[in-house]
């Protein structure tokens, strides 16, 4: 395979055995050469379980240009360097055979993800994945669909991603992916997903999933104009996306099914929900008809077995509780929860995962009113906490024991609890900005007294340092303070 023409190489890929020896040879060489040894991040195994409810798989290195693992990935697809991706010979109709087979699917998807953001375009226009016909026949197919999810979460540019969902949008408006008979919603799901990441294409692709909505149901408007009819022309049917709401197609794509039998599952869709979950972070004006639909159109106990459901309530719950809460949308649908689950709350707070959810309905609830009426109803069962640790922990972070002493003591603590919080979110960088989005604070620089002096000088700034060791030191002792250990003991 010396002069790049197909041969014993591209059948290994479609191997049962040599493709995915392939794999792992393509990300150990991907791994030994990339030079961004960061990009390798080590997340810790709480991160891991939230981020793989949500289908979040931890981040992998891409090789670098001219790297062992670069030219393995151009013998595999017969590249061609003194070509253009239009003039390749025999690469797209490789890039083809492999989004079709089951083995060579799984070799495509690896060097999608692990090639460099250059060569990633060079392959993206060499696959011809930016064309609406293409997406439509590689999502029909029950092995290339698997493709097209993983283009959706690897494209790297706003460029690429705004593209990818103008070619798309065809493909959502058909209703073919958000039949849950034809099990393409992990497709919508990754592109509601990439809408949500580079801010691109969200009203147009609300609209498709309307539109989408409409065909599966199989409704259209039947309306046709007066004038036209009274011109004697007939106009042509057309589907109208405000003859559905996405309220409705919220109900739709969650799916919830209740258990069979008392202390059983409920049963939800998973694409689904996660779609749901980033349609709610999407900007706060599009989010409103999504809460609507959760907060509104959920009885009590559709509400109670998804904050019971581990997925459920990691993507619904908290997809609600941890975003922006400031926005009116947002704190409106906080309290809607505290009233449709009233009376419901304590038995969430002794379940093992809907305690998530009361402890974050406290923090989330805008006025301090409100959490009194979340606490005045747990306190009425405080035996019942005190007797198991999910429910020892709601105590200690909704302050229940305090609310019995009393509402001026319970305030205090209240207080306290929220500005702990507030620091240790300052302390480890996890604030959200207006959207609801994780961002890093940056610390304002400040000019220190003796620097300008110290530089005229050519000497060395020592007044900058002690700063940094009284700095260091009280914020070792406050650290200290909060774990409740005498500062004499951190040595």
């Amino acid at each position: 395979n010396t002069n790049n023409e197909p041969g014993e190489l591209q059948l290994l890929t479609c191997h049962p055995s040599a493709g995915p020896l392939l794999i792992v040879l393509l990300r150990v060489l991907t791994y030994s050469s990339c030079t961004d040894k960061q990009s390798i991040q080590v997340t810790d195994e709480k991160t891991n379980i939230a981020d793989r409810r949500l289908g979040i798989s931890n981040p992998e290195p891409s090789f670098d240009v001219g790297s062992p693992a670069h030219a393995l990935v151009k013998r595999i697809l017969c590249w061609q360097e003194t070509k253009s991706p239009s003039e390749q010979e025999h690469a797209s109709d490789i890039i083809y055979g492999l989004a079709g087979e089951i083995r060579g699917s799984h070799v495509l998807e690896t060097i999608l993800r692990a090639s460099c953001d250059s060569f990633y375009a060079l392959v993206l226009e060499c696959g011809a994945f930016f064309t609406a016909s293409t997406l439509q026949e590689y999502a029909e197919d029950n092995v290339s669909n698997f493709v097209v999810q993983t283009l959706l979460c690897t494209a790297r540019t706003k460029e690429q991603a705004e593209t990818l969902l103008k070619s798309l949008d065809r493909v959502v408006s058909s209703g073919y992916i958000v039949d849950p008979a034809k099990k393409r919603r992990g497709i919508l799901w990754r592109a509601v997903e990439l809408a949500a990441k580079y801010r691109v294409g969200q009203d147009s692709l609300l609209k498709a999933i309307k539109l989408g909505f409409l065909a599966h149901g199989g409704k259209e408007d039947e309306a046709t104009d007066q004038d036209a009819i009274e011109e004697g022309k007939k106009k042509k049917k057309r589907k109208k996306a405000s003859a559905v709401s996405i309220e409705d197609c919220i109900l739709q794509l969650i799916d919830l099914k209740p258990p069979e039998k008392e202390g059983g599952r409920a049963e939800i869709d998973v694409s689904g929900a996660r779609t749901v979950f980033h349609l709610l972070r999407f900007v706060p004006r599009l989010c409103e008809d999504t809460i609507q639909g959760i907060t509104r159109k959920m009885p009590q106990e559709s509400l109670e077995l998804i904050a019971k459901d581990g997925l459920g309530s990691r993507c619904i719950m908290d997809g609600i509780l941890d975003g922006p809460i400031k926005e009116p949308a947002f704190s409106a649908a906080a309290r809607t929860l505290l009233d449709k689950l009233q009376g419901r709350w304590l038995a969430l707070s002794v379940d093992r995962v809907g305690h998530h959810t009361v402890k974050k309905l406290f923090r989330a609830l805008p006025d301090m009113d409100d959490r009194a009426a979340l606490v005045e109803e747990l306190s009425r069962g405080i035996n019942r906490l005190s007797g198991t640790s999910m429910g020892r922990s709601v105590m200690e972070d909704c302050a229940v024991k305090e609310y019995l002493e009393g509402i001026v003591v319970w305030k205090n603590a209240v207080s306290k609890i929220l500005r702990r919080d507030e620091w240790l979110n300052e302390i480890t960088g996890e604030i959200q900005d207006e959207e609801g989005n994780p961002s890093v604070k940056k610390k304002r620089k400040r000019k220190r007294r003796g620097t300008k002096a110290s530089s005229e000088d050519g000497g060395v700034d020592e007044t900058g340092d002690s700063q940094n060791k009284k700095a260091a030191s009280s914020a070792v002792s406050s650290i200290m303070e909060v774990m409740s250990v005498p500062a004499g003991m951190e040595q």
